[in-house]
């Protein structure tokens, strides 16, 4: 009975280890990426996206992108608005709030990633706000 109870403590800190240990190699030479909600390490820029991105595993849990820019373009339907951004890897971004942003403007952006194929990225949720 002894033997069982003594490796239960070992075996409980693996488990919780183990997941950040997890995440720490997710985001090695992905400095633009970060758990949901917490800030990235710096923004990404469009030409980085492809490489940055390379063999990211489909995640279970939200990651979020941040990334900084040029706007392509700037549409709504009317209840939302979608930002693009990049040219090799499109982005979407959807959000509630174009912020007067139109196609020209430097701006970052922050948000949930999606791979929807090999060259195009959603961020849902999505902040938006001019490049400083």
């Amino acid at each position: 009975m002894e033997s069982r109870t003594m490796w239960r403590p070992a075996l409980l800190t693996l488990l919780l280890v183990t997941p950040a240990l997890a995440a720490e190699d997710l985001f090695a030479n992905r400095p633009a990426l970060s758990n949901a909600d917490q800030p990235a390490q710096r923004f990404a820029r469009c030409e980085e996206l492809r490489s940055m991105t390379a063999g990211l595993p489909a995640l279970e849990e939200r990651v979020d992108l941040s990334l900084a820019g040029t706007l392509n373009a700037v549409r709504t339907d009317g209840a939302l608005w979608y930002l693009t951004m990049c040219a090799d890897v499109r982005v979407l971004c959807v959000t509630y709030e174009s912020n007067d942003m139109k196609a020209g403007d430097r701006v970052t952006l922050k948000g949930g990633y999606v791979r929807r194929d090999d060259n195009h990225v959603m961020l849902d949720p999505c902040l938006a706000n001019r490049a400083d």
